[in-house]
């Protein structure tokens, strides 16, 4: 967990130590890719599905979705996240560095979210911190392309308290990591290697949160059939059977979903459409270009649902 100087020091970040962060972390990023020699890295688009013809109804080529298009659809969600545990934890905005040409916000709390323990708060300190750092590395990979912050409701799933954060901040959790496992199978190279090791730090904190939702018995908000409740259904059951849909530590294929294409124990993937039919609060309708958390739209190519 954080010291009590990185905790200082994230409440009281400037935007020129966002803006020397950012630096930092680009220049490390691109010695980290040589050092791996990922030139010829393979998409591995053979073992993931959820995405093929998904695209069909966005404003992108018949071919398919641009690099970059994909690159901003995710920096969207990341701009959803880091907001949202920016208020919660810091009690204000993200760096003005990061977010100029903003859309308005509204709904954010009017001051830090009060956590049940020390260690909550420390978990989601460090989402914080790793959501913001999120929004400057797509920001650094695309460079001038990249999309501004769109409006923003962040009360789109209810007023955000302390007693329904955890819910919230969960379902974040298992959509961004579902995302990006569903968008590896469009990138390449570079691209590819920020996306799975953003997807890795998505599922670390997807399973912090499902383990905090569990101890602290919060409420399970189902975005589809693809999630697993977080309830424990007894050591007897986990141990004879894993996960069933009667719950489970984790959300993993081929279980509570009779129709999942992806063998069990791998996670599951969702296409654009489908995340957006969440995050527009639009579950099951296609066409839909705004809504919920996003109430004039995403940024960038990839808008409907």
């Amino acid at each position: 967990m954080f010291s009590n100087e990185q905790k200082n020091a994230l409440e009281s970040i400037t935007v020129e130590e966002a803006k020397a962060l950012r630096e930092q972390r680009t220049i490390g990023r691109r010695k980290f890719m040589v050092g791996l020699g990922l030139a010829g890295a393979a998409t591995g688009a053979a073992l993931l599905s959820g995405c093929n013809g998904s695209y069909s109804n966005n404003t992108v080529s018949a071919a398919g979705p641009s690099e970059t298009d994909v690159l901003n659809f995710a920096l969207n969600l990341e701009y959803l996240e880091s907001t949202f545990y920016s208020f919660a934890t810091q009690g204000t905005d993200l760096p003005s560095s990061l977010i100029a040409g903003s859309g308005p916000i509204t709904g954010q709390p009017t001051g830090k979210i009060a956590f049940a323990n020390q260690q909550i708060t420390d978990i989601f300190n460090e989402i914080f911190f790793n959501e913001m750092s999120h929004v400057m590395d797509l920001q650094s990979l695309i460079g001038s392309g990249h999309v501004t912050r769109p409006a923003l409701n962040l009360s789109a799933a209810g007023a955000v308290t302390s007693a329904n954060i955890l819910t919230i901040a969960r379902q974040f959790e298992d959509v961004g990591t579902t995302a990006y496992a569903g968008a590896t199978s469009l990138l390449t190279a570079t691209n590819l290697a920020y996306a799975t090791q953003i997807l890795a730090v998505e599922g670390f904190q997807a399973g912090a949160l499902r383990l905090l939702a569990i101890q602290q018995g919060a409420p399970f908000a189902a975005a589809d059939s693809l999630d697993v409740p977080t309830s424990d259904p007894g050591a007897s059951i986990l141990a004879t059977q894993g996960p069933t849909a009667a719950g489970g530590f984790f959300a993993t294929s081929g279980v509570a979903n009779a129709t999942a294409t992806v063998p069990q124990a791998l996670a599951f993937t969702r296409s654009t459409s489908q995340i957006l039919q969440i995050v527009y609060g639009a579950a099951g309708q296609t066409g839909v270009s705004k809504g919920g958390f996003f109430p004039n739209g995403l940024n960038g190519n990839i808008t409907v649902s």
